[in-house]
């Protein structure tokens, strides 16, 4: 999101989608809420940021377990749908705001940590982003990544980003583990420790999440069925039950910033 044209494209992609994208279960996934708040280290004291937070289900998550959270989202409608949630939820401790991640409304080595959840293929310049993350952490704070991861092969990862562009023309680039890696090299964070996993997807569900129109649709599913052998998109997908299904490889970054 380096360029307001495509910060305008996010919030009418997920304005548009706010919904759909706010009921997937992989965007609720509890389970998956907990174990980040655990691998950040948070603590009863701790003063948390949540960079594009969506409709805020980490932000809560970590309001439940530290001093105060804060969202920042560049889309509204999520902004005010995290609000609600809060409200219903009776969680006092937690606020959020509209604001561009490469540009974030907060003072420097201002929070303990500051995370970033399922969305640095979103951003067009992952640099800036992380950047900014280091600047609003304390001194010695903790940074958390955590998104999908795009194939170290590049015909893989090409297609795999061709896919995600369909469906949600806001992707950017799903970055592979070794370029993740050098971008915390380039910041000088240090990784503390790392988690991989796999989210496993129904295509049609998939599909409701970002909307496509129907020959998008329909390009995505046969783009799909042509890449099951020999995985050429890295996405594992298969046919099951007359259902395409296909998985994202993800991993969480703890990051530490150096203490000056």
């Amino acid at each position: 999101m380096t360029d307001p044209p495509h910060v305008a494209r996010v919030r009418e992609q997920f304005t548009r989608q706010a919904e759909a994208y706010a009921g997937m279960q992989q965007t609720r996934d509890e389970a998956g809420m907990r174990l980040l708040v655990a691998l950040a280290g948070a603590k009863t004291q701790s003063r948390v940021l949540d960079v594009a937070c969506g409709p805020g289900f980490l932000t809560l998550a970590f309001a439940g377990a530290c001093a105060s959270a804060r969202g920042i989202d560049a889309t509204p409608a999520f902004v005010e749908r995290a609000r609600h949630l809060a409200q219903e939820r009776g969680i006092g401790n937690v606020s959020f705001a509209v604001g561009d991640a490469n540009a974030l409304p907060e003072p420097d080595a201002s929070w303990d940590i500051v995370a970033c959840r399922a969305a640095f293929h979103h951003f067009p310049d992952p640099t800036r982003v992380l950047a900014e993350m280091a600047r609003a952490a304390k001194p010695g704070g903790t940074l958390l990544v955590a998104d999908l991861l795009g194939s170290e092969l590049p015909e893989c990862a090409a297609l795999h980003d061709r896919i995600e562009r369909l469906c949600d023309p806001t992707h950017a680039r799903a970055l592979p583990l070794s370029e993740f890696s050098a971008l915390f090299r380039a910041q000088g964070v240090e990784v503390a420790s790392q988690f991989g996993s796999e989210m496993h997807y129904d295509v049609e569900e998939w599909l409701a999440h970002g909307g496509p129109d129907p020959d998008a649709a329909a390009e995505i599913r046969s783009l799909l069925e042509a890449s099951i052998e020999g995985d050429r998109a890295d996405l594992a997908v298969q046919r099951a039950e007359g259902r395409l299904r296909f998985r994202h490889r993800t991993a969480a970054f703890v990051l530490r910033t150096p203490l000056a």
